[in-house]
């Protein structure tokens, strides 16, 4: 049983630790351990308190109290997660009057579980639920930093306890109806604990690390202080001198830190050797005591003290001042790189604006190749995509790079650098291409340095291409935060490279499923649509239209003499002959076999009659292949003309009158044009497709440019004698 004056002892112990600037969110609990009855399980009493939010400390006790025992026989500081997201520390210790174990609560995870929270409270948690309404106030933390926080609080308690009942506690204040004790009140425990509040909230690395120095050197009687932080390229550790040391005292690789952070080395005063000298030639120390800059499992750096022998104590305060130190530099860092991400997902949603903006896939390459290159400030580079079939890649485009022949010839998938990233998907950083043992190769003399960056260009987990890029124009080799940010922009480009060749795609499929392979004309179908699209376009407007449907003659003679490759030819030839003899305005399709269709829109039957002349001269006069064998030595065509809306005034209506002028141009001897007489088109009018063309139940206004339509057969070389009316007009 606790004596009053040990019991009043604890209470100012849990006081004192209260005042630390890192505990001020936190409620402190005190339980004792005491024997349970008849051979059940050891009792946790509350002794004493200090209650910051009395609804987190009411539920602390509900969850924590159960738990007590495992905490205790663990034997060291732990954290707990409790309710669905709150967090509290354990300490156990013992002490000549019992066993005892420190709960501080009152703080929750960034993240809660609310179906958790909500669980317990249909459960009947009424501690719980009357959580809800201020959750958001509650101090916010990471398991990591109560952590960090019980071990500060772990050594505070050592401190305080390792003299109870003996001597006072430096941070109790003394009783007022008990004598003063010996040992003096050490003041550096004050200045500490006011660092570490300063600590938190420095701005920038810069003034986190002035701040520590500042507290060590004026605290603790240091001859020398130095830090370690890891360099831009992540290689290692440089050595900088703050207090009685040079400033620059050299660099540390990685796999040599044992040399100053093993496990029996750090904290402990350590003789210079000839290893520690060889890696730090610059040091002149002959004493060192290091202390790990170590932050969630991150490793940082240290802080070195040299040539000073430390006292009882001074270990424990320089290493509260180095856990703060590394807590307060990994915010720092944590909240640039944030701010970075912030900023590149800007710049990049911006490049992706630009890039959106490029429609030719060639321009599209050579964008992404300069903004990569910009990014980086890179004079040379090249963009490699994989060709079909996954096997080879091919230059695309190149920066900076005289063109050599072997820009154009692929390159085989995992030969050379890109081979080898375009094969394992994964980025390539090398620093010096010679030494580096990945690539291990000779530098070419085009490249000004040894250093370069390649980078996948991946949709998923699928590589498309990749991304070269090389001599920075400053001449230092590429770090990580360029890996990084290239790696990012990587990502942007490839769907922007995805995005162009899906559209190219489209637009060939697209441009197949109207146009006929063979002639490049417009097909059947697109035909029909369009043709039924100016119909009711020349309603609205009162326009004429006429469609002129072209028949090769005696094409399959042609064809069973000449051959179909010759036939094939002949029809590639019309189709070129008909695109140059219209406007571009015009529609021409290939109908089917040898039969082509053109549609004139704003067009009169004497205007038509003009252009279906010039078709049939400029047929006449072409040059075909194997000419000598066909009859009369020369290709013809018949012609067949039928004018909206005397001729018929639907899509059925205009195709029978112009073919039916067509068999008649036929029957006529070929070689000639035939214009539809209005009767024609009439049967088809009456069935009701010109219904759907014109507007409404009345016949539609009579066109702006009337022309006459007699039923005309034009030979070759009599167009003048029956043509009346204005030229054609031109596009």
């Amino acid at each position: 049983m606790l004596r009053q004056s040990d019991h009043r002892q604890l209470e100012e112990m849990l006081k004192g630790l209260k005042k630390s600037p890192h505990l001020s969110h936190y409620s402190l609990t005190l339980y004792q351990r005491e024997p349970a009855s008849s051979g059940g399980s050891p009792v946790f009493t509350c002794r004493c308190s200090v209650v910051e939010d009395p609804k987190c400390w009411e539920v602390s006790q509900h969850f924590i109290e159960k738990e007590l025992e495992k905490h205790f026989q663990q034997g060291e500081a732990t954290v707990c997660r409790y309710g669905g997201g709150f967090l509290a520390f354990v300490i156990p210790f013992q002490l000549e009057e019992g066993a005892f174990c420190l709960v501080g609560d009152g703080v929750r995870d960034e993240e809660l579980d609310l179906w958790q929270l909500a669980a317990l409270s249909s459960q009947g948690a009424s501690h719980v639920f009357a959580l809800f309404p201020h959750l958001e106030s509650l101090c916010t933390v990471t398991r990591e930093e109560v952590e960090q926080t019980a071990q500060q609080v772990q050594q505070l308690v050592d401190r305080y306890t390792s003299g109870f009942k003996v001597q006072r506690p430096a941070a109790l204040p003394r009783a007022a109806d008990e004598p003063a004790e010996s040992e003096p009140h050490d003041p550096r425990l004050h200045a500490v604990a006011d660092a570490l509040e300063q600590l938190d909230r420095a701005a920038t690395l810069a003034e986190t690390i002035a701040l520590a120095s500042e507290t060590l050197i004026s605290n603790f009687k240091i001859a020398g202080l130095a830090v370690a932080l890891q360099d831009d390229t992540g290689s290692g550790f440089r050595v900088t001198g703050l207090w009685g040391a040079p400033a620059e005292l050299g660099f540390i690789p990685h796999e040599q830190m044992s040399l100053f952070l093993a496990r029996n080395r750090v904290k402990r005063t350590i003789h210079v050797d000839s290893r520690v000298q060889t890696v730090l030639p610059e040091l002149k120390a002959s004493l060192y005591s290091c202390f790990p800059l170590q932050s969630q499992d991150e490793r940082l750096g240290f802080l070195a003290v040299l040539d000073t022998e430390l006292c009882k104590g001074d270990g424990m305060l320089i290493s509260m001042v180095a856990h703060a130190t590394a807590a307060r530099l990994k915010r720092i860092v944590k909240d640039a790189e944030q701010a970075r991400a912030n900023e590149m997902s800007g710049r990049l949603m911006s490049l992706a604006n630009s890039l959106l903006m490029i429609d030719d896939k060639d321009e599209l390459y050579q964008a992404v190749l300069r903004i990569a290159s910009e990014l980086v400030d890179a004079a040379q580079g090249s963009v490699m995509l994989i060709e079909k079939g996954g096997k080879n890649l091919r230059v695309v485009c190149s920066r900076g790079m005289t063109p050599i022949p072997a820009q154009d010839q692929p390159l085989r998938v995992g030969r050379g650098i890109a081979g080898a990233v375009a094969e394992s998907g994964e980025p390539l950083l090398v620093n010096d291409v010679e030494k580096d043992l990945r690539v291990a190769s000779a530098n070419r003399p085009r490249f000004q340095t040894k250093s370069l960056l390649c980078v996948p260009l991946k949709l998923k987990e699928t590589v498309i291409g990749v991304l070269n890029l090389a001599d920075k124009k400053n001449g230092l080799p590429f770090n990580n935060a360029d890996l990084q940010m290239l790696t990012s922009f990587a990502n942007l480009a490839s769907l922007m490279i995805e995005r162009s060749q899906v559209l190219e795609e489209s637009v060939r499929f697209e441009q197949l499923s109207v146009t006929d392979p063979l002639t490049g004309l417009y097909n059947r179908r697109y035909l029909k649509s369009r043709l039924e699209e100016e119909l009711s376009r020349s309603v609205r407007q009162g326009l004429n239209l006429t469609l002129l449907f072209i028949d090769l003659d005696m094409f399959k003679s042609y064809n069973d003499i000449c051959g179909h490759i010759a036939g094939d030819e002949a029809l590639k030839k019309t189709a070129e002959i008909l695109r140059a003899s219209v406007r571009d305005m015009d529609i021409v399709a290939r109908y089917g076999g040898e039969e082509f269709c053109a549609v004139l829109p704003g067009t009169s039957k004497v205007e038509a009659l003009l252009v279906a002349e010039r078709i049939r001269r400029e047929i006449e006069s072409e040059s075909f292949a194997a000419g000598s064998a066909i009859p009369f030595r020369r290709m013809t065509a018949s012609l067949g003309v039928a004018t909206f809306p005397e001729d018929g005034r639907s899509f059925t209506a205009l195709v029978h009158a112009s073919d039916m002028a067509l068999y008649r141009a036929k029957a006529a001897g070929r070689n000639r044009i035939v214009a539809a007489a209005p009767q024609e088109g009439k049967p088809h009018c009456a069935a009701g497709p010109c219904a759907q063309v014109s507007a409404g139940k009345d016949a539609p206004p009579p066109p702006k440019n009337p022309a006459p339509s007699p039923q005309v057969v034009l030979a070759p070389g009599n167009i003048t004698a029956h043509l009346h009316g204005s030229p054609r007009p031109t596009e």
